[in-house]
């Protein structure tokens, strides 16, 4: 299946969390609201190493690579807590969350960029000035 098409149903699935965060922010402390994204989560990788062993999937394991999931679930769980009060303080979701996901476009990018060598052209420069521009006009409110 073409990368596009997950990236689509990332992109669902990511608003609907959004959406649902927002609505949680202001009715639990982030902390406990953290803990129970984190179960939901974990109980979804558990379903979803069982389609893959059901469809006779490969499931890749190595210790090696482990670093880096838990260094992904280190920041995941500490940006969810910042993302929470971000909330609970009173941001709406239709500013906050492209603040907070266009801010990780531009850092997802430079870090591409500098650490994983990917080369830049001139449509990702203006991809990401247009970010930063857009983010301005956002944070104005």
């Amino acid at each position: 299946m073409n990368w596009l098409i997950f990236a689509l149903l990332a992109t669902t699935t990511y608003g609907l969390y959004n959406f649902f965060t927002k609505l949680s922010a202001d009715r639990l402390n982030p902390s406990i609201a953290l803990i129970f994204v984190g179960i939901a989560s974990f109980l979804v990788g558990l379903v979803s190493i069982g389609i893959s062993k059901i469809f006779g999937q490969p499931i890749l394991f190595s210790r090696n690579a482990l670093l880096f999931p838990l260094l992904a679930g280190l920041f995941a769980g500490v940006a969810e807590i910042f993302y929470l009060m971000m909330f609970s303080k009173g941001a709406p979701l239709s500013i906050g969350n492209p603040l907070v996901v266009g801010g990780t476009v531009v850092i997802a990018a430079v870090l591409g960029l500098f650490f994983l060598r990917e080369p830049l052209n001139a449509t990702k420069i203006v991809g990401i000035v247009l970010t930063l521009i857009g983010l301005g006009i956002l944070a104005r409110g």
